[in-house]
């Protein structure tokens, strides 16, 4: 699967006139290659030509056995290095070698190792790829939708058994360490992130876990993301530690039908920011638009954020197998705050949702 991938890529690169492409973030060089890992500071590169049927990984030494091991690109050339040389060479090398001028690289890649392509011999014109491989992943595949919908099962699971763990006198740190442990028992590869926010912490919403003890009226906000084979499912659930109080009843409702109305807008050909201004008018038709926040979704795959981004001014339509959370969330400074998020696919007929969870504030419900 991956050689039709990077011959997309390489399509894309005729029009902007790129010679070669670079790769070095862990999530594109997983989608092109089968293979990726954390460089720290080593360069760890693929470069793709445009004109030639060839391609080249560049990895540390210490890195040679599991990249001819993962990488399923076929024909690619492993080229390694040991510590007391110098990668950068290498790749001056290639790219000399190959009489690249014009090359595509992403935005995320380490300054330290582009610098020295301003000084080549001749020149090389630098431009971003970001846009053109997000194009290429935004339409997820059979396999990657079957990936997303593991990462989904594992995390609707993760999420009964958090809520159902919720007790008087634990901590959000405490509870947060639960639910990491319980993941990778799950069957989760990597826990990406784990939001547990009580109380007025709730309000806050990127707030961390603290020692803060979850007490009787509270509310909890869970906000869990996993990865399971590379892909993500990110979903978050609010509750309340005993009965509701109606004041957090009435801002869950009014939340709970800013989903339901952003879920029922999505179609192909809709546009993104249609879902994100639905839900948004829900909310500030109820008294409460400045405290949305944020934008009502953002793409899942190989990165937890990635296009679509669900949020007012993104004219670009749904396409089918399109993977985004929906999230609206209303945050009340110094009380609480409520979240719903549920991950969908679209499809022909609408879309599908891969969050099988209940809808409520009451612990029992998620029994």
């Amino acid at each position: 699967m991956f050689e039709p991938r990077v011959e997309k890529l390489r399509g894309e690169m005729r029009h902007p006139g790129l010679d070669a492409a670079i790769l070095t973030s862990e999530h594109n060089m997983l989608y092109l290659s089968g293979y990726s890992a954390v460089s720290l500071e080593r360069l760890i590169a693929l470069l793709i030509f445009r004109e030639q049927d060839k391609s080249c990984l560049i990895v540390p030494e210490l890195e040679r056995e599991r990249a001819e091991e993962n990488c399923k690109l076929q024909g690619v050339e492993i080229l390694s290095y040991r510590d007391n040389e110098n990668p950068v060479s290498i790749l001056v090398g290639l790219l000399s070698k190959n009489r690249v001028s014009s090359l595509g690289v992403e935005g995320s890649t380490p300054y330290r190792f582009i610098y020295p392509l301003h000084s080549s011999q001749p020149p090389i014109t630098l431009s971003l790829i970001d846009d053109i491989m997000y194009s290429l992943r935004i339409v997820k595949d059979e396999r990657e939708v079957e990936c997303l919908e593991k990462a989904a099962e594992i995390n609707n699971k993760l999420l009964i058994d958090a809520v159902n763990h919720v007790k008087p006198g634990l901590s959000e740190r405490d509870l947060a360490s639960f639910v990491r442990a319980r993941a990778l028992e799950l069957g989760a590869d990597e826990v990406a992130f784990v939001l547990i926010q009580s109380g007025s912490n709730s309000a806050l919403p990127h707030q961390e876990p603290t020692t803060r003890k979850i007490s009787s009226g509270d509310i909890v906000l869970f906000d869990i993301g996993i990865r399971y084979m590379g892909y993500y499912s990110d979903i978050t659930r609010t509750v309340t530690y005993d009965k509701p109080l109606p004041r957090q009843q009435e801002i869950f409702e009014i939340v709970e039908r800013s989903q339901s109305e952003a879920l029922s807008k999505i179609s192909e050909g809709a546009r993104a920011q249609e879902i994100d201004g639905e839900a948004r008018r829900i909310i500030t038709e109820a008294g409460y638009g400045r405290f949305f926040i944020h934008r009502t979704g953002h793409g899942l795959g190989l990165e937890v954020h990635e296009p679509p981004y669900i949020r007012e001014g993104n004219l670009q339509e749904l396409r089918r197998s399109m993977v985004f959370t929906v999230e609206p969330g209303i945050y009340l400074a110094g009380e609480f705050g409520v979240r719903l998020e549920d991950n969908v696919i679209v499809s022909g007929n609408g879309y599908r949702n891969l969050t099988k969870l209940p809808k409520s504030l009451q612990i029992k419900d998620y029994a």
